[in-house]
């Protein structure tokens, strides 16, 4: 990438970019990570530097930076690069922190530029959090293979594809390192791992729980439905657990259009999704899950993918974003 010293209004660059498709465009303006001699120089300035499939982490004295990359993964690979996705993700996550502040413990600090945040250091739970209020994903793919229990939940016969849950639940997964496949575990099982004792979990869930409920009333106020989502969890010197990591961005959760919901689904539709999802099935259409090759995906799908997610922030802030 090229060094852009001037802010950069995202909406506009978009819509240069889905009119000429220039791919050295599309270039100059995506940040795909740091780069080998960047991390050395970090390391020799006494920062301990990890990379993970989005971010980069630097923690030095108590403190991390999270630099937020244009890298777009799913299904736990790389699948391509979007300018200015770190800057909308981070924009995101940095809402609903501030909305957080008053009611759940959080790592978040402050938003040192467009693509960095900086937070508290946590010591993270080796667990991702995942609370779903809808069929929906890989949910929705076992409880249409057959499956009634998922991650230790029991599930009613005859729900429909993307229908609301009788209540939300938590479906855990373990916290692979970047790029690794992360696998479905119960509560019990966690607990039996020592990744968490029974009462860290239930601190954990209850904590979920809040703030799935403050995501859906803010979401809903906005004219969207939170269907799932993931979250980080982690605990700072004196003890407290956190919530981490980022919070309901695109990327991480499930976001449908609430409009349009019951229309879609009495006609057997999928909702109208501002998630990465279309991209999950585009890639599903073109025969890939994770394994294998990743096919290219198109700009165009790409960029759709990119307005969503500018369009979800430019609602949250009420105002134009810029990287």
């Amino acid at each position: 990438m090229t060094p852009i010293h001037s802010p950069v209004n995202l909406r506009e660059l978009y819509q240069t970019l889905s009119q000429s498709m220039d791919e050295r465009l599309w270039k100059k303006y995506t940040w795909e990570g740091p780069t080998q001699s960047e991390v050395a120089k970090w390391q020799a300035q006494g920062y301990g530097v990890y990379q993970g499939k989005i971010r980069t982490i630097l923690n030095k004295d108590g403190r991390i930076q999270m630099l937020h990359s244009d890298r777009l993964t799913a299904f736990d690979r790389l699948i391509s690069h979007i300018p200015g996705k770190g800057a909308i993700l981070t924009s995101i996550s940095r809402w609903w922190f501030e909305q957080l502040q008053a009611e759940i413990p959080t790592h978040f600090i402050s938003a040192t530029g467009s693509r960095v945040l900086l937070t508290e250091a946590c010591n993270p739970f080796k667990v991702e959090v995942v609370v779903r209020g809808y069929l929906a994903g890989s949910m929705l793919r076992a409880y249409q293979a057959g499956d009634r229990s998922y991650c230790g939940v029991k599930l009613p016969d005859g729900l429909k594809p993307y229908e609301r849950l009788p209540e939300p639940i938590i479906t855990p997964t373990t916290k692979a390192a970047a790029f690794e496949h992360d696998e479905n575990i119960t509560a019990e099982k966690l607990i039996q791992a020592g990744i968490c004792t029974h009462k860290e979990w239930d601190e954990i869930a209850r904590l979920a729980m809040k703030v799935f409920s403050i995501g859906n009333r803010l979401y809903a106020e906005k004219g969207w439905i939170l269907a799932d989502t993931k979250y980080e969890f982690g605990r700072n010197l004196s003890g407290t657990i956190k919530l981490i990591d980022e919070v309901h961005t695109p990327d991480c959760s499930r976001l449908w259009i609430k409009s349009t919901y019951e229309l879609k689904l009495s006609k057997g539709e999928a909702p109208e999704m501002l998630d990465k999802e279309n991209v999950r099935r585009w890639l599903l259409e073109h025969h890939f899950s994770g394994h294998g090759d990743v096919p290219t995906v198109p700009k165009n799908v790409l960029l759709k993918l990119a307005f969503s997610n500018l369009e979800v922030a430019e609602a949250l802030w009420g105002k134009s974003i810029e990287v």
